[in-house]
């Protein structure tokens, strides 16, 4: 949130105070040899909890945990909203049980160790307002060990949860909630189309080709040929156009039998609208003469499922942006809109399902299609 340096610093030093007082206050208690706050940043920071008993080192940890989630977390709300600190406050801990090399006091920050940069990895994917404990943590935690559930893994490592917000045995939901299943993938999900500004930044991005596809491209059409000001999209078109990119528009063949099937399922004149995106795009092409040569425009006679921008297929840095075409359930009224439908993008970051997708898109561009324009 948007609030004044000064309160926000105060809401900075205010967490690290807490948590600072908790460990010593648990440390304490237990009487543990050694609890410290190592390295702190901003709004969170690394905490080393060490004992020659075992047993003690793990009490202070767990019951730390525990502690600012259940007590400690309610209190700093209050507290932030009495400071008229705008915004949610939220935590998230990760604990670890391992092995470093102690260089003494005051080169806390220079140790490096396997096991510190596992635990940092873990705070990053826990859910808010949850704490995850490894497997190597987990097995030592005896009667601590009840309040946590096993959720999955991470790194390798099997984790448990404690999410003291929800129903007992509901942890497993808020990790699949955050992490997704087994063997998933980035992907930045919208909830409509982006906007034309947004798809313009897109073909911007682009070195060497793009490919439009969907079943009648009226939306690319239109934005090539408006009369508003300014024409975001028509301008990164022309642009790539000049830097010697290819611009593939890939629609249905307005005449084929997959849109005479589509259009009677969906109550939609596709084939109209097919027509009318071509009228525009040989209007375009028209007026821009060989400066638009490469803007080609392809009929497939098949139905894509999707509508696709995908930027560089072949480079390291290619992009999809992607929707699946929905449809709407039996008496809910008239179909969905395309602009309505969910959007994804996807990298090569997205491993296998970034592959399936590009050889969707590229079958689509290249397989028994017509070129017209």
């Amino acid at each position: 949130m948007n609030n004044p340096r000064d309160r926000a610093a105060y809401g900075f030093d205010l967490l690290h105070r807490k948590v600072a007082e908790r460990l010593t206050t648990i440390a304490q208690r237990h009487r543990a040899r050694y609890a410290s706050v190592w390295r702190w940043a901003g709004d969170g920071g690394f905490l080393i909890v060490h004992d020659d008993e075992e047993s003690v080192a793990r009490d202070v940890a767990f019951d730390l945990l525990t502690s600012l989630l259940t007590l400690d977390l309610p209190h700093l709300r209050d507290e932030f909203a009495r400071a008229g600190i705008e915004g949610a406050l939220h935590l998230r801990v990760a604990a670890h049980r391992g092995v470093v090399r102690y260089r003494g006091a005051g080169r806390e920050g220079s140790i490096y160790s396997p096991d510190i940069n596992f635990t940092a990895h873990l705070e990053k994917v826990t859910p808010s307002d949850t704490a995850a404990v490894s497997e190597d943590a987990f097995r030592v935690a005896g009667p601590h060990a009840d309040r946590f559930e096993a959720v999955g893994e991470f790194e390798g490592r099997p984790i448990h949860l404690f999410a003291p917000a929800v129903r007992p045995g509901g942890a497993a939901a808020v990790w699949l909630a955050q992490r997704g299943l087994a063997g998933g993938v980035p992907v930045l999900g919208y909830p409509e189309r982006p906007s034309q500004v947004e798809k313009a930044r897109m073909v911007r991005a682009a070195e060497t080709e793009v490919v439009d596809l969907g079943t009648s491209l009226r939306t690319a059409s239109r934005y090539l040929v408006t009369t508003e000001r300014p024409a975001h999209f028509r301008d990164a078109v022309l642009d790539f156009l000049d830097r010697g990119g290819t611009y593939r528009c890939v629609m249905m063949d307005p005449d084929g039998d997959a849109v005479r099937l589509l259009s009677a399922q969906r109550g939609e004149d596709l084939a109209g609208k097919g027509r009318e995106a071509l009228a525009d795009l040989r209007r375009f092409k028209q007026r821009h003469g060989a400066g638009v040569e490469r803007l080609e425009v392809l009929l497939t006679p098949g139905y894509p499922g999707m509508a696709c921008i995908a930027v560089d297929l072949d480079a390291p840095q290619a992009l999809i942006l992607t929707s699946p075409y929905l449809m709407a359930a039996p008496g809910q009224g008239e179909h969905l809109e395309r602009g309505d439908m969910p959007h994804y993008t996807l990298s090569r970051r997205a491993g296998a399902v970034f592959d399936s997708l590009r050889a969707l898109v590229r079958g689509f561009a290249t397989a028994d299609v017509e070129r017209v324009l």
